[in-house]
């Protein structure tokens, strides 16, 4: 063993091995830059282990670049760092067949490689000759349904040009069928009131994704049931948004955000005066005499109603087959009552009402907006729609005994008395009524007379319900209509013999 005195560190030795230490990186492991002073032992081992450390750095270097190499060209890093994606439009999407086809192109289902799914693409037809407008026209159609983010608008994925230059864009691939063949397999079914139902809630989303539109400021334009798809688990989509147009806000619109925009800036019109754009068996009077600085969103609301139409008689509102004829008809707005067609009496009295406003010839005079119609159509669903209601002064009969009746009523204000004739031919009150009272409600069940008379005490309001009403909201064509049927009836039967029992002069007569 050394027995020299261990030498005392001097401040700048201190210096020399905190520079060492921190020079090989060892400072981390033995401890700080001020760590205290090597015995000779430790000197010597250290000096050792530092000259060991200056041969083998060049080699560990080299090991340490041939393991990263390595590394890198494992097969997992390989494939993410140069991931195996299609780089043209032709590699991308695998061609599965047409789906539908036009005079300027058609549509294909087509399969993603790059995000692995199925999809729809709309292309251009190349070498067709189309003229400008025609292309602008197709980009419109991507920009417009691709800005209305909407449940019930088919989403639009990509929009751009193959290696032929022709556009193309590609849009969520729907299964399932149109609303048109869907009427058709329904077939007379179709006014059954749970199948009445599903298509009305079909309905209802359609009003909803072309009121969406409205308020981004696009009317569609060709709405009909052909252009609605029906997915197979309750999906619904409003297609084919080829002909939609921009229009001016309203004054209440003026600042709503998110309006549709267009590259081109919508700085020329697309349409000429005086063409015909869209299909005339579900077009407005004003869109078919081509008038489309007057085409605005109550031009939808008109086909919207044409749409309903088409669901309760399971034919376009307009059924004439000659082509000018047929023209002719739209521009004189006279649409055939869907209660009046062959089969048309099971139709709802209510459905055709909302039906012939929403188709009503004069703009003024339809749903002010395609929200309106839906309310109305979803209190029908719900059965809350606004009955009818009368007012009547005091004194006033409401129903008199022995008339006929096919209506019921309920009393929301006032007071009334009931009055039947006695043996002698004079009458008595035999009852009297406050608001949520019901009289009348026999009559519309079936057949027969008013069995007593109803007079106003002081001003009275009535709601009036009709058999069709209630038909509807019961869905009598069912068991259950049936059920209450036959009630009404052994009711009325028993109420005519206690009638009878009590006036026995009249009943000889």
């Amino acid at each position: 063993m050394d027995d020299r005195p261990t030498p005392k560190p001097t401040p700048e030795a201190n210096d020399e091995d905190a520079r060492s230490q921190g020079g090989d990186g060892v400072a981390g492991v033995g401890g700080s830059p001020r760590s205290r002073p090597l015995s000779a032992e430790s000197e010597s081992v250290h000096e050792d282990f530092t000259r060991w450390l200056q041969d083998h750095s060049g080699s560990a270097a080299s090991d340490r670049s041939d393991t990263a190499m390595a590394l890198s060209r494992s097969p997992v890093e390989e494939e993410l760092a140069e991931p195996a994606l299609p780089k043209t439009v032709e590699e991308q999407y695998e061609d599965r067949g047409i789906i539908g086809q036009g005079g300027m192109g058609s549509v294909r289902r087509v399969f993603d490689r790059r995000l692995r799914r199925e999809a729809a693409l709309k292309l251009l037809r190349p070498g067709s000759g189309l003229r400008r407008r025609e292309t602008l026209r197709f980009v419109d159609e991507a920009q417009i349904t691709g800005q209305l983010d909407h449940p019930n608008i088919v989403p639009i994925h990509e929009l751009g040009q193959d290696s032929q230059g022709s556009h193309f864009f590609t849009m969520k691939l729907v299964e399932g069928q149109n609303l048109e063949r869907a009427l058709e397999a329904a077939g007379e079914r179709r006014l059954v009131p749970e199948v009445l139902a599903e298509f009305l809630q079909v309905f209802i989303k359609i009003c909803d994704a072309v009121a969406f539109a409205h308020s981004r400021g696009v009317i569609h334009r060709d709405l009909k049931p052909s252009n609605i798809m029906v997915g197979d688990y309750g999906q619904v989509y409003v297609m084919d948004w080829g002909i939609a147009r921009l229009v001016s806000p309203s004054g209440n619109e003026s600042g709503a955000p998110h309006r549709v925009t267009l590259t081109r800036g919508d700085a020329s019109d697309l349409d000429q005066q005086g063409s015909l754009v869209g299909t005339p068996r579900y077009m407005a009077p004003e869109q078919v005499q081509g008038q489309h600085h007057l085409t605005d969103e109550r031009a939808d609301v008109f086909a919207l109603g044409a749409t309903l139409s088409h669901i309760l008689t399971g034919h376009a509102p307009y059924t004439e087959q000659n082509y000018f004829s047929l023209l002719v008809q739209v521009q004189s707005g006279e649409v055939p009552r869907p209660r009046d067609l062959p089969g048309g009496q099971a139709i709802p009295k209510e459905l055709e009402r909302i039906a012939l406003k929403a188709m009503a010839k004069e703009p003024e005079d339809r749903y002010a907006s395609a929200l309106e119609l839906k309310q109305d159509v979803d209190r029908f669903l719900r059965g809350a729609s606004n009955l009818p209601h009368r007012t009547y002064p005091p004194g006033a009969t409401i129903v008199a005994e022995g008339d006929e009746g096919d209506v019921a009523y309920i009393l929301v204000e006032g007071r009334c008395r009931v009055l039947v004739t006695g043996p002698g031919g004079e009458q008595r009150q035999v009852r009297e009524m406050g608001p949520g009272d019901v009289f009348g409600e026999t009559a519309i069940f079936s057949t027969g007379r008013r069995s007593a008379t109803v007079q106003a005490i002081d001003a009275v309001t009535v709601a009036t319900v009709t058999s069709d009403a209630l038909t509807q909201g019961l869905a009598l064509n069912s068991w259950m209509g049936d059920f209450v049927r036959a009630l009404a009836a052994r009711f009325r039967d028993v109420e005519a013999r206690l009638h009878r029992a009590e006036s026995p002069e009249r009943n000889e007569s």
